[in-house]
């Protein structure tokens, strides 16, 4: 049929026990870049005239005119260096004779000198759920729509930044090591913090896995790189009585159509996923090769999808699926049509028809409409996409023509007084279900039937 070049092993869910998957999501976690503002100590070599300067008052030679000679330096010169010298409390002069200091003559021994300098630390990121002080690589100005985000427990305070003076510390110190700091032959800590220099919100991406218990259907939540639960455990205390923690949840009239759907489980599709799930998850890393006629047994066979896998068989359709008529029907477009598949179905053009039915009751139409058929490609050609809007499109339809033919129906789980909508999605590869299904899509007919 075509080729399997994206990861199953990714779209498979953690198992657990007592437990059934439901979907995945996204959490958006809350940090605070600061910028602070403070006083740098740093341990730094004695500078070598510094040390000559010294050794010759430790010597007795102590008058600025002797060691003006000795060193062949003019006074006016040795004058300031002196004066240099005179502020960091290395020597104190008397009578136009020099002296060392206390601190001086321990400098002297140790060759270092210690020196306060102000200096701004940016582009620190504190975790404002767990407290972690961390480098960010990659953050978001907001959340994505429709996506759940957590809210501060955290309090980004001046108070805050004291109490924890040694924590901004150990990561001053750990990112000089980071950037290749710790062969420099000083050593530099915070002496002092003075205030933040400024602030900001950002969020880092997150998956969570949304889990159902099979006895009473209460819903667990389980997050990628969370070793204390701290992400989910706080996600389930949240979705309980703020909005931005219940974003990825449908309210009861956006997902009326779909109350009340009873779908009855083919008993011989899920044997199918299971087969396919187990072959992958007992692969150990082998090349898909040395296992390639039992995963295409398996694959190619009429089972439910796993998680978002219809995304990246949409994915392959220039390069390997190459149907001759692409339909695509949905009350759920904006899930589907993200901008790759968009490019994919737009570089398709000249193979294969394309024709997308909406709801006009769908989220975001004229946007989603305006993407597809206002897209630009490299080659210019003309935008040959149908677009068709319909009423009451209570699932999604999606033929690749004469090779396959996808089904999703959309179950509402209860959370609270919203839903959380699960999706079941099937594939046929039986060429007269796949035909089947098209012909319900013929545009004359289609049209004849919304009116």
């Amino acid at each position: 049929m075509w080729d399997i070049t994206y990861d199953l092993n990714r779209l498979i869910a953690p198992e657990k026990n007592g437990y059934d998957f439901i979907k995945k999501i996204k959490l958006y976690i809350p940090y605070r870049e600061i910028g602070l503002n403070t006083l740098i100590r740093s341990e730094q070599s004695l500078p070598f005239f510094y040390e000559v300067i010294m050794k010759l008052v430790e010597n007795k030679c102590n008058e600025i005119v002797n060691i003006s000679e000795l060193t062949g330096v003019e006074e006016e010169i040795l004058n300031d260096v002196v004066g240099e010298m005179s502020i960091l409390d290395l020597v104190f002069v008397k009578s136009n004779v020099l002296n060392l200091t206390v601190k001086g003559k321990e400098t002297l021994k140790e060759l270092t000198q210690t020196v306060i300098e102000r200096e701004e630390i940016n582009q620190i990121y504190v975790n404002t759920i767990n407290g972690k002080i961390v480098d960010l690589e990659q953050q978001f100005k907001k959340p994505e729509n429709y996506s759940a985000s957590l809210d501060e427990v955290i309090r980004v305070s001046e108070e805050y930044i004291h109490n924890r003076f040694n924590d901004f510390n150990d990561y001053y110190l750990k990112r000089q090591e980071e950037y290749a700091l710790k062969d420099l032959n000083f050593k530099k800590e915070i002496f002092q913090i003075l205030g933040k220099e400024y602030e900001r919100l950002c969020y880092i991406e997150k998956i969570v896995y949304v889990y159902r218990n099979n006895k009473d259907n209460d819903l667990i939540y389980h997050c990628e790189d969370d070793e204390d639960n701290i992400y989910a455990t706080t996600l389930a205390r949240q979705i309980n009585y703020l909005p931005s923690a219940r974003n990825f949840l449908d309210n009861p009239f956006n997902c009326a159509k779909h109350l009340g759907t009873n779908l009855e489980i083919n008993k011989e599709m899920k044997e199918n996923t299971e087969k396919l799930v187990v072959l992958i998850e007992n692969s150990g890393g082998r090349n898909i090769r040395d296992y390639s006629k039992e995963l295409t047994d398996y694959y190619f066979a009429n089972r439910y999808l796993l998680d978002k896998e219809y995304i990246e068989i949409l994915l392959l359709l220039s390069r390997n699926i190459r149907p001759s008529e692409i339909i695509i029907s949905s009350s759920h477009l904006e899930e589907i049509l993200n901008h790759n598949v968009i490019t994919e179905l737009q570089v398709s053009l000249d193979h294969t028809k394309v024709t997308i039915f909406c709801d006009s009751n769908g989220k975001r139409n004229n946007h989603l409409k305006s993407k597809v058929m206002n897209f630009k490609s490299k080659n210019k050609k003309k935008n040959k996409i149908l677009w068709v809007e319909g009423k009451a499109i209570n699932q999604t339809n999606i033929v690749l023509y004469p090779q396959c033919a996808i089904t999703i129906n959309y179950m509402p789980i209860p959370v609270g007084n919203d839903y959380l909508i699960q999706e079941i999605a099937e594939i046929t590869f039986e060429p007269e279900e796949v035909y089947k299904t098209k012909k319900l899509f013929d545009v004359k007919t289609y049209e004849k039937q919304v009116l």
